[in-house]
């Protein structure tokens, strides 16, 4: 496949542009940033477009004509949503409608648009409603959540009208190596390795009695390859591993790679105006449409995402 990948610079994008590489498709990345530096990933093809611009969008589209599309591009921090809620709907929304609509007479008549959205359309749920799946009902409660589910409910008119197959994933938390600090695993594990490089004297929290449930990015964009491989039009899934795990655990598994365990302080800012106590999702629908499974030990990815750091806080010297 040919498949063109919004926010190819980000994160995820960049782990998406390995995945698709290594398992034979050709990739064409597209974000407002510049591509990715050579050795950082794989090769690939790269746009630089403002996806609030719709007739940019139409160009770039019509030129790749990809025969799918990940659309990762969007605003990804839950907290700050607060402070901008316009702009949140404008990345996650309006954006995506942009690009689906430029992609819906564009791309050949099996292409596929996969969507990726948020396990936060969710909102605050009781213990006997976990494990959440594709149909349980959706009450989200931040701006991010919101922008999410209006994208969703949105491309879902659409594709009505365009019939462009549709295909939307909704990943719980996923974190791994090259994760933004702003971002709570990846927070964690930067200041430990600046405490134990002796520039930090204390690590500072919010909420640590919340539970997530965490996957490793690199099992994250392996499941979207094969949502674009396997999927059918009109399949939304959930992408979670089915077990949760408490901020303060995960504290404590980084402790433990750090071999210190520092002083703490709690944060007041760190706090968000509303916090679903625990989420935990379901992945059986995508397990059995396309063969998904996790593979990576929550203890490895800290590792990983410790390590990342350490490297940072030590080239920063």
């Amino acid at each position: 496949m040919h498949v063109l990948i919004t926010g190819a610079s980000g994160f995820a994008g960049r782990h998406a542009i390995r995945e698709f590489t290594a398992a034979g498709h050709e990739v064409t990345g597209l974000d407002r940033g510049k591509a990715v530096g050579p050795g950082e990933v794989p090769e690939y093809r790269h746009f630089m477009v403002d996806l609030a611009d719709a007739l940019m969008v139409e160009d770039a589209v019509r030129e790749v004509r990809p025969d799918v599309i990940l659309h990762l591009a969007g605003w990804s921090h839950v907290g700050e949503s607060w402070k901008f809620p316009a702009r949140v709907l404008q990345a996650n929304a309006t954006n995506a409608v942009n690009l689906y609509t430029a992609a819906a007479g564009n791309m050949p008549p099996d292409g596929r648009f996969l969507f990726v959205s948020s396990a936060d359309v969710y909102g605050p749920v009781r213990e006997e409603e976990l494990p959440l799946t594709e149909e349980s009902p959706t009450h989200p409660e931040s701006p991010y959540a919101v922008s999410k589910l209006s994208a969703e409910m949105l491309l879902q008119v659409l594709r009505r009208n365009f019939s462009l197959p549709l295909l939307i994933a909704r990943p719980f938390n996923h974190i791994g190596p090259g994760q933004s600090p702003a971002f709570v695993c990846s927070s964690f594990a930067r200041q430990i390795a600046e405490i134990q490089q002796g520039r930090r004297k204390e690590l500072v929290h919010g909420n640590l009695q919340t539970a997530r449930d965490f996957l490793d990015v690199r099992d994250v964009v392996r499941a979207y390859r094969l949502i674009l491989e396997k999927g059918r039009d009109g399949d939304l899934f959930v992408v979670a591993s089915g077990e949760s795990h408490t901020i303060d655990s995960i504290v404590r598994r980084l402790f433990e790679a750090a071999g210190i365990e520092p002083r703490m302080r709690k944060d007041p800012a760190r706090f968000r105006p509303f916090d679903t106590k625990e989420l935990r999702g379901c992945s059986e629908f995508l397990r059995e449409r396309t063969g998904w499974t996790p593979e990576r030990p929550l203890e490895e990815t800290l590792r990983d995402i410790f390590n990342a750091a350490c490297e940072e806080v030590c080239a920063e010297a």
